[in-house]
């Protein structure tokens, strides 16, 4: 493997883990692991090493947080994902959960599950979600949107289509969304109105789910573009970037471990599902009402998940 293959392998794998689960400890752990890296050789068994001490397949819980300082607004859980990630064979699953979801919050009435975060925090939001799917929750990752944008710039944009013209303005919270249809790159602030936008100015508005399909593009397009970085100062900034912007529970020692792991990693090792439900009105609010039968779907693809990582 040439140096510079090895370095963008690095980077893809360390990113996709920060965007999943990154903070100051992986910055400080990832700059001790710079000597280790920078000796490697071509040689499989080299790599294989690294591969010694792997940890478990687990879920987790990754989310964007839409908080404003300048509004005093401790946000709201914006995009919610849960991860499935399995060290040994270097993959990761990610499953989209729209924000609206009729669920059954513990310790509070149903209600969106987005109203989870504001409520009780990641801990409230991992309960709803292993009562509700039944999957043992590890660990959680969030990113605000300042990360989001940082994160994009750093890298030069993402190759995107973006499928009609979105507009939309709100005077009280400063947004303002203006992108035409057609493939484009987009810098970290249209990114950032790529993946959010749900509703135009005009009355038309989309559905939860081409949301989160366009959010699954945007990742699959960062982790594509993420493979073109050679530069050393640009891995740290990008340490930087994230560590002031993402929060995780993974400990020290899981995200060193994942580190060494995920460098290996490859955007064909993404996969990608959504949660699919229906539109309701209920009690003058809008929510996605989940069948038990979509629930079933969903707990198929966690077991088949996790069931074949067992059969390694």
């Amino acid at each position: 493997m040439k140096r510079w293959k090895l370095w963008t392998s690095v980077v893809l794998g360390v990113v996709m883990l920060l965007v999943l689960g990154g903070s100051y400890n992986l910055y400080r752990n990832y700059k001790s692991m710079l000597k280790n890296i920078s000796v490697m050789e071509e040689e499989n068994g080299q790599i294989e090493d690294q591969k010694k001490d792997v940890i478990e397949p687990f879920a987790m819980l990754t989310y964007g947080i839409s908080a404003r300082k300048h509004l005093n607004d401790p946000g709201h859980s914006d995009t919610m994902m849960l991860a499935l990630v399995d060290p040994q064979e270097v993959k990761i699953t990610l499953i989209s959960i729209p924000r609206d979801a009729y669920v059954e919050i513990p310790g509070y009435r149903t209600d969106k599950i987005n109203s989870t975060y504001p409520r009780g925090g990641p801990k409230l939001m991992i309960s709803t979600i292993e009562n509700w799917l039944d999957v043992d929750v590890h660990a959680y990752t969030s990113i605000n949107f300042q990360g989001f944008i940082d994160l994009i710039d750093l890298v030069g944009g993402i190759d995107v289509n973006v499928p009609r013209r979105m507009v939309y303005s709100d005077p009280y919270d400063g947004t303002r969304v203006r992108l035409e249809p057609g493939e484009q790159i987009l810098d970290g602030k249209n990114a950032l109105d790529f993946v959010r936008f749900r509703k135009s100015n005009d009355g038309r508005h989309d559905s939860d789910y081409a949301r989160m399909e366009r959010q699954q593009e945007a990742l699959k397009a960062l982790s594509n573009k993420i493979t073109s970085i050679r530069s050393i100062p640009r891995i740290l900034n990008m340490m930087n970037i994230l560590s002031d912007n993402v929060e995780t529970s993974l400990t020290p020692k899981e995200l060193e471990q994942l580190i060494r792991i995920f460098i290996t990693f490859r955007p064909e090792s993404l996969e990608t599902h959504s949660i699919i439900g229906g539109g309701h009105y209920i009690n003058n609010g809008w929510y996605e009402i989940v069948t038990e039968e979509e629930v079933e779907r969903i707990n198929t693809i966690i077991n088949d998940f996790f069931s074949k990582s067992n059969d390694i």
